[in-house]
């Protein structure tokens, strides 16, 4: 997928999550909510969502998604981003810079990952 489409879809993914957060704040002031954001390995957008009564929860629940995401990513080459009622909670995930355009996913890294992955 083209970059310029990602960043697109991106945005309107975090606006409608805000979106929605803020309504549901609403009705339940002390909710929170944990996103996720991964470029998949056919380079699209992946996404999830967890809301939480309590924000020690969601936080837990947070640290283990980057446990999880940074072990997939040990080659560096799945940028992804965990956000704790909007903000990042880790800053590792290099989603933002490939959106930027600042990091790039090297194919051949990837394709050589896999194939050592299988074969190993």
């Amino acid at each position: 997928m083209e970059l310029t489409t990602l960043n697109k879809e991106y945005k309107l993914l975090r606006e409608e999550s805000e979106e929605k957060f803020v309504k549901m704040s609403m009705i339940e002031p002390n909710i929170n909510l944990v996103e996720e954001y991964w470029i998949t390995s056919d380079h699209t957008l992946g996404n999830t969502s967890a809301y939480f009564s309590s924000y020690e929860m969601g936080i837990e629940y947070a640290m283990d998604r980057v446990d999880y995401r940074m072990t997939l990513n040990e080659d560096g080459q799945k940028p992804f981003i965990i956000l704790v009622n909007g903000k990042a909670i880790n800053t590792h995930g290099q989603l933002e810079n490939f959106l930027k355009g600042e990091f790039k996913i090297t194919a051949f890294d990837v394709v050589e990952g896999n194939v050592k992955r299988l074969y190993s």
